[in-house]
C-alpha cells in the first residue's frame, strides 16, 4: 500500500523539521552530488548560520511559500519558492523554485512532484506566467525529475578560481 502524502503550509513550529531539511539538502546532498574539488565555490563562512537565515527570510516573506509534505505524520519533504516581478520581461511573474527536498527513503514515490504541484497551484494562483528552478550540475536525479516534470534547460552558470 503506497502510503498518503498530506502537503501543507510550515508553521514556525516546524523550525527544526525544516533547518534539518535545509542542512539535508545544503550540506550533505550537496556533498553527494557535488564534485569535492567544486565545494569550495559554493560554500559560506558559517553555513548554519546563513541556512537559518535563509529560512527565517523565506518564512517571513509575503512572496514565498514553504510547504511540508507528510506521511502518515511524518515530514518526508519541502519545498520553497518565491514569486518575484521583473517589469522589463516578455513574462514579468516568474515563481522561483528556491529549495526542493524529499528524504532519501521517501525518494521515487511522488513526494517531490507532490511537493512541485502544490507550489505550482500557489504560484499560479499569484499570476506567475513561468515557473525556474535550479540545482547542482552533479546531481543526476534532480535533474531527471526537472525534464520529468516538464522542465527545460536554459541556462547554464560557470564558476572558476582565480
Amino acid at each position: 500500500m503506497v502510503p498518503t502524502i498530506q502537503v501543507r503550509e510550515a508553521r514556525d513550529a516546524d523550525g527544526d523539521v525544516l533547518i534539518g531539511f535545509h542542512q539535508s539538502l545544503y550540506q550533505a546532498h550537496r556533498d553527494e552530488v557535488v564534485e569535492k574539488d567544486d565545494l569550495p565555490l559554493l560554500e559560506y563562512r558559517d553555513y548554519d548560520r546563513v541556512l537559518g537565515e535563509d529560512l527565517q527570510a523565506l518564512l517571513r516573506s509575503p512572496n514565498s511559500h514553504v510547504l511540508i509534505a507528510e506521511s502518515e505524520g511524518v515530514a518526508v519533504g519541502y519545498i520553497t519558492g518565491q514569486t518575484t516581478v521583473e517589469p522589463r520581461r516578455v513574462l514579468p511573474r516568474r515563481g522561483v523554485v528556491e529549495d526542493w527536498y524529499v528524504t532519501p527513503e521517501a525518494r521515487g514515490a511522488g513526494v517531490g512532484a507532490r511537493l512541485l504541484r502544490e507550489l505550482e497551484e500557489r504560484f499560479a494562483t499569484a499570476g506567475c506566467d513561468v515557473i525556474e528552478s535550479a540545482t547542482w550540475s552533479g546531481n543526476e536525479g534532480a535533474r531527471r525529475a526537472h525534464d520529468a516534470l516538464g522542465f527545460r534547460e536554459i541556462r547554464v552558470v560557470y564558476r572558476k578560481r582565480t
